[in-house]
């Protein structure tokens, strides 16, 4: 029988806005990687509202979309992020 351990974000505090359960190949990564990759997949979920699409964005194989990734979440402070988010769940709440 596999063991498996319950996904956490660990000592990020930006892994712990991701949706509850991430695809298993996400939580398969290093740390590190999914700090970057889940910040990708925040960056993506802030402008698109699809959890699919943004996962898909985040977790892309292509080498250009990973550098583009890679240099988005470079350049975007994780405050910046978290105001997205706040955003598009006010305006949600605002049937925007």
């Amino acid at each position: 029988m596999i063991d498996v351990q319950e996904w956490t974000p660990g000592d990020d505090p930006m892994l712990a806005l991701l949706p509850p359960e991430p695809p298993w190949v996400f939580q398969a990564l290093p740390r590190e990687e999914q700090a970057r990759r889940g910040r990708a997949f925040l960056i993506a979920f802030v402008m698109t509202d699809s959890e699919a699409f943004s996962w898909n964005l985040a977790l892309t194989r292509d080498p250009v979309a990973a550098e583009n990734n890679r240099l988005d979440v470079l350049h975007t402070r994780d405050e910046v992020i978290v105001q997205g988010l706040r955003d598009l769940a006010e305006m949600k709440a605002n049937g925007d």
